[in-house]
């Protein structure tokens, strides 16, 4: 293609006898897909699932009278001084808990293990996939600005519902924001984490279809999981994954025709965040078993059926656009278990976001 300063060829310049190639590089994070998942991405499904995916793990109450004025005070104390909220806690304590892998749950340990794989791993995979999103999306200039900025906004309200207005008591929003958030943009800007996991091991991140409750006017079905697939040696139909975030299992894939994917997992689920030292604000967590069962395309998850999802959702089966057509319609759809009674029902969009039915609140 000729730039406006330059004049054009004359009649007899001979055509190309194939197409051009096209030189376009491809996004090694994000695939504008037309079903599944990736249909959904986009900033608003980020922060709908990332910021808010934590009430799963929370009392669950109408979202329009959470405190969040106090929250986003208190979270903002914690990192501006930080040195306040270590001391409470501890210096040998916060390192050995929250920043290098040197305890187990026990006693409020292992706190590194959300800090590593959901922070520094699964924030820098978000964060890369924004970048692919922004920069396909006209902010080719500083794609990475954007993304960075959208990371951290998403992170500061998770902080903000996670801990609440008593986050400066405690080093979990410093230590997340300060420490494993900057570090997972340093760590993917400046090593060959993009090209490894972008290009050579799938990755991607698949959002749950967020959905208002009606009418507790509560965000039902938000949430995030990172999953890794590798080949297995010596089979092409066959490959190892595993998730972390909403469900963190291990299982095997197995495909199904040229681009799908059938995968069923095991492993745990963190029903509960519990607060064991209020004047710390130390925290561990109630794990319980977890089944999940993936099917998906060339990546691009297009249902799933997971048996526990946080402190108050049982059994949820969700479907995204693609497997149920009705003429051009594709639904995208979700019901859910509610431990504390009843069943939700969700109907949601190519935004990612919907309306759902309202079972309770479990206290």
């Amino acid at each position: 293609m000729l730039g406006a300063c330059h004049s054009a060829p004359p009649a007899s310049f001979p055509a190309p006898s194939t197409p051009a190639r096209d030189s376009t590089p491809r996004r090694p994070f994000y695939r504008p897909l037309p079903y599944g998942s990736e249909s959904q991405f986009s900033p608003l499904s980020v922060v709908l699932n990332d910021a808010f995916g934590q009430l799963r793990t929370s009392p669950r109450t109408d979202i329009t009278r959470y405190p969040f004025g106090a929250s986003f005070k208190a979270v903002a104390r914690s990192v501006i001084q930080p040195d306040r909220s270590i001391r409470n806690y501890g210096y040998g304590q916060w390192l050995r808990n929250e920043i290098f892998p040197l305890s187990l749950k026990a006693n409020g340990g292992g706190q590194w293990y959300p800090n590593y794989t959901l922070h520094l791993f699964g924030g820098g995979v978000t964060y890369m996939k924004l970048v692919d999103w922004f920069a396909d999306h006209g902010v080719e200039s500083h794609p990475r600005i954007a993304a960075g900025l959208m990371t951290y906004a998403y992170h500061f309200v998770n902080e903000a519902i996670e801990n609440g207005p008593t986050a400066d008591k405690g080093v979990d929003a410093l230590s997340d924001l300060l420490v494993f958030d900057s570090g997972a943009m340093i760590l993917w800007n400046a090593t060959s984490f993009p090209e490894l996991f972008g290009r050579r091991v799938e990755t991607n991140v698949w959002y749950g279809q967020a959905s208002v409750g009606i009418p507790g006017r509560t965000i039902e079905n938000s949430s995030s999981l990172v999953m890794v697939r590798t080949a297995i040696p010596r089979t092409d139909d066959w490959r190892l994954m595993v998730t972390h975030g909403l469900a963190l299992t291990v299982g095997v894939s197995r495909r199904v025709g040229s681009d799908g994917w059938l995968t069923l997992g095991s492993g745990a689920d963190a029903r509960a965040t519990p607060v064991i030292d209020t004047v710390t604000g130390k925290k561990t967590a109630s794990l319980a078993p977890n089944l999940a069962l993936f099917y998906d395309r060339n990546g691009s998850l297009l249902a799933s059926l997971i048996t526990r999802g946080g402190s108050n959702n049982g059994l949820t089966l969700n479907v995204y656009p693609g497997p149920i057509h009705i003429g051009r319609i594709r639904p995208s759809l979700w019901v859910q278990q509610n431990k504390g009674g009843g069943v939700r029902f969700g109907l949601s969009s190519q935004l990612g976001i919907g309306v759902s039915t309202f079972a309770g609140i479990r206290h």
